[in-house]
């Protein structure tokens, strides 16, 4: 499978390449063949003033020179003392009119009047053969001018635009294998520690009832002991299979569509006030103060399941491991369109080098403690994931004092 992959890699690479090298080179093709076009152009439209000046009604706007076949200049347009200029027989576009008919050159002006006037401007020349003289006319490389040769850059954005979407495509493509791996990554992940997690209790239902099968005659009461025992193991491992199918979900959601989630009215108030009522008792077992503190209502549009199981995991985490806490508080803020929620114990808390890593898939401080309590090690990070998909965060601190404080921030959503 890897070996496919990076096969397809270098196929999809190569291409890539082959195709910017085709676009690249066609742009410049396409660009040079622009240019003798319209140069072309140019070269025609003087030829035809010089056949008109041969005429006798050549366009007086334009300069013409005529010159004979041994390269003296016989008269000039722009210049009175014709005697004073130079012999332009080695000039390219005489030497081509002489063995072609006509040519054309684009050059610095060294007339004497041209340098008199400081002109040190380019000019475009075209000059073609009438027997036994040549007439030349030509015209400054002007503004005017230049935008008639200029480059029609439609090709070059072309081949910029199209090198651009093939980089895009190419980036796009690598981040979205780079994704896929990604999530192939975390799905192994999870489901070899899932296979870990899950190997403790299957071993220990197996032991227990092999016992039961091996001894039919065990007393009653060992009888049900076992068997209470293997209730407990069986509802640990249906436990993980449900975080570990929350987990899925959410991962399989980039955002929440509501083709693909739950999206209804709901108050999150209403949703602490449910789980509120179902673990007081607990709370008060444990000699726990729960302290809830927040806004009358939380309105906002969600999935009433997943914003439960959030709020259920971290008061299911402090049941757990708030040891020695005397009470567990509450808050919620509203910021503009966003809650934020604070959930505060003054238990034993968290090591600083922990908190880092409280929200990771399996992560437990005391494995042995967490795995005696139940837990599958997923219910914060379940809680990250459902924060995430909310447009929020979570994050978690130590509480001055002593202690663990988890603070949820979730986009309100509202309708």
């Amino acid at each position: 499978m890897m070996k496919q992959t990076r096969l397809t890699q270098r196929i999809f690479l190569l291409a890539t390449i082959l195709a910017s090298l085709f676009t690249l080179f066609f742009g410049i093709y396409e660009y040079r063949r622009e240019h003798a076009f319209r140069v072309d152009i140019l070269h025609s439209q003087l030829q035809l003033n010089n056949y008109r000046y041969e005429e006798g009604h050549g366009d007086p706007g334009i300069r013409v020179t005529v010159i004979d076949t041994l390269g003296n200049v016989l008269s000039d347009t722009e210049e009175d003392d014709v005697r004073q200029m130079s012999n332009h027989l080695q000039r390219e576009e005489i030497q081509e009119a002489l063995h072609n008919g006509s040519g054309y050159a684009i050059k610095r002006a060294t007339s004497l009047t041209a340098t008199d006037r400081g002109d040190n401007s380019r000019y475009f020349y075209s000059a073609t053969r009438f027997g036994s003289r040549i007439v030349r006319s030509s015209v400054p490389y002007s503004a005017e001018l230049t935008s008639s040769l200029e480059h029609d850059y439609t090709f070059l954005y072309y081949t910029v635009s199209i090198l651009a979407l093939i980089a895009t495509a190419m980036y796009l493509r690598r981040r979205y294998e780079h994704s896929e791996q990604e999530k192939q990554r975390i799905k192994r992940q999870l489901t070899e520690n899932a296979a870990h997690e899950l190997k403790t209790p299957a071993a220990t239902i197996e032991g227990y009832l092999e016992t039961l099968v091996t001894h039919p005659a065990m007393p009653e009461p060992k009888r049900q002991e076992f068997l209470q025992r293997c209730h407990v193991q069986s509802r640990r491992m249906s436990q993980l299979l449900a975080d570990m199918n929350t987990l899925s979900r959410l991962d399989e959601a980039q955002e929440l569509p509501t083709s693909n989630t739950t999206n209804t009215s709901l108050d999150l108030v209403g949703i602490l006030r449910q789980i509120e009522d179902e673990t007081e008792q607990q709370f008060r077992e444990q000699h726990m103060r729960l302290q809830i503190n927040v806004p009358a209502s939380l309105p906002m549009q969600g999935d009433p399941s997943l914003l439960y199981s959030l709020v259920r995991n971290i008061f299911g985490n402090a049941l757990a491991y708030a040891t020695g806490a005397t009470y567990f508080r509450v808050q919620a803020q509203v910021a503009g369109d966003r809650y934020r929620l604070t959930f505060a114990d003054n238990g034993q808390g968290v090591p600083l080098e922990h908190l880092p890593h409280i929200f990771e898939r399996f992560y437990r401080i005391d494995k042995g403690r967490s795995r005696r309590l139940g837990g599958t090690g997923l219910g914060l990070a379940i809680v990250k994931n459902i924060a995430l998909q909310y447009g929020g965060s979570a994050v978690a601190q130590q509480t001055p004092g002593g202690g663990l404080t988890v603070k949820i921030e979730l986009a309100a959503r509202n309708s």
